[in-house]
């Protein structure tokens, strides 16, 4: 997210922290709306028995709920028009979306298009004027989302060039997001370690942000201790509910703060690196984090020492320099304790696809969300050395 000035900490969404959400939701939807799209894209369904337990939940205090899942993963902008086109005609005024990044985005997308008269294209090309406020969403993790299921933003493939593209606009934070340790309960350790390094790697790119600040700071940093506390001991006992509880606050800390002190170059060059070559979003975060780290070194010299400190990392008696060669050391251990990739190569990314990938990483703006500028060969270095 590029962050938005006027938004600082005025989080409009509402957060649930709760067990049991889906039995208990409906009774909480009545004040937004009555007539419930409930979307899910089905490679987000990762927990079908809480998706059926949610929707008779719906079912018992809406006028109407519409499951809509006929996509297996992310739409391309056109498709995202069909959908728009369906949630008007079934006259819904409330989307619930039930999944992860794909579903969130997918979600957002259609609530303001469905109130305005746009197509999804208008909106990526930045020529829309939005005139009416989107259907209200309530979002519904079925796995740590990093934050965008709070968000005032989303991507989306532009059916035009197979490109994709960023948005973000002030109506769009989601008017409420449940979160239950029961429904995440599925998670395997693969998952968990995913989902754990993503989280640490949006709390750090939040620290490094130059629009980091103290609220956002004590956040995130409280974020990285407890992942660095527990997320070897979930990963090794996926089904410690107590363990995963206190995991996901560190989530929520994440989310909250990455709506001030939001992502950069890392966050970009896995959007493109997913978009382009296929390679797990939360893998490419893992595996380009380090590399990042390293070129930023000198840039954020107080914030290095800060992610050090909460890595527990001794920095006592060292150079600043130091402090921060311990933190991207103390980073690359915590992902290799729980097997998460490390080079590139181990996907299907061929090395003279780089300079795209970098190209593609450029044109987001989150690349102004760093310690310093990079240009487009500096970003293609970072991608080589993590190759």
């Amino acid at each position: 997210m590029i962050g938005i000035n006027w938004a600082q900490f005025f989080l409009p969404t509402r957060i649930q922290f709760e067990r049991d959400t889906t039995y208990k939701i409906g009774s909480y939807v009545r004040e937004f709306g009555s007539r419930v799209l409930l979307l899910n894209l089905r490679s987000d369904n990762k927990n079908p028995d809480e998706l059926a337990i949610l929707k008779n939940g719906l079912q018992k205090h809406a006028e109407g709920v519409i499951l809509y899942d006929d996509f297996e993963s992310e739409p391309t902008s056109d498709q995202v028009d069909s959908i728009t086109y369906f949630a008007k005609k079934s006259h819904a005024d409330l989307i619930v979306a039930y999944g992860s990044i794909d579903t969130f985005s997918t979600a957002k997308a259609v609530s303001l298009l469905a109130t305005n008269s746009l197509f999804a294209a208008d909106i990526l090309s930045g020529k829309a004027k939005i005139k009416h406020k989107p259907l209200p969403v309530i979002s519904i993790p079925v796995e740590p989302a990093l934050g965008e299921e709070i968000s005032p933003s989303f991507t989306l493939i532009d059916s035009r060039d197979g490109m994709r593209r960023y948005y973000e606009h002030e109506s769009l934070f989601p008017v409420a997001t449940f979160y239950d340790p029961k429904i995440m309960s599925y998670m395997k350790p693969d998952d968990i370690a995913r989902v754990g390094g993503g989280a640490m790697v949006f709390s750090i790119e939040s620290q490094l942000s130059p629009r980091h600040n103290p609220l956002s700071g004590a956040l995130v940093l409280k974020a990285i201790d407890i992942i660095r506390r527990n997320l070897f001991d979930l990963y090794q006992d996926p089904g410690n509910e107590k363990i995963m509880t206190t995991m996901m606050w560190a989530y929520v800390m994440q989310a909250i703060a990455a709506v001030s002190s939001p992502m950069g170059v890392t966050y970009a060059a896995a959007l493109s690196l997913k978009t382009m070559a296929g390679v797990n979003f939360y893998d490419a975060l893992s595996l380009v984090l380090p590399h990042v780290m390293e070129y930023y070194l000198t840039a954020a010299p107080t914030q290095y020492i800060s992610i050090a400190r909460s890595l527990g990392e001794d920095v006592k008696d060292v150079s600043v320099i130091e402090a921060a060669i311990k933190a991207v050391e103390g980073v690359r251990r915590l992902f290799l304790e729980v097997n998460l990739p490390t080079r590139l190569s181990e996907f299907n990314v061929k090395k003279h696809m780089l300079g795209d990938i970098a190209r593609a990483t450029s044109l987001f703006p989150h690349i102004n969300n760093a310690p310093r500028q990079l240009s487009r060969n500096e970003i293609e270095s970072i991608l080589l050395s993590a190759y």
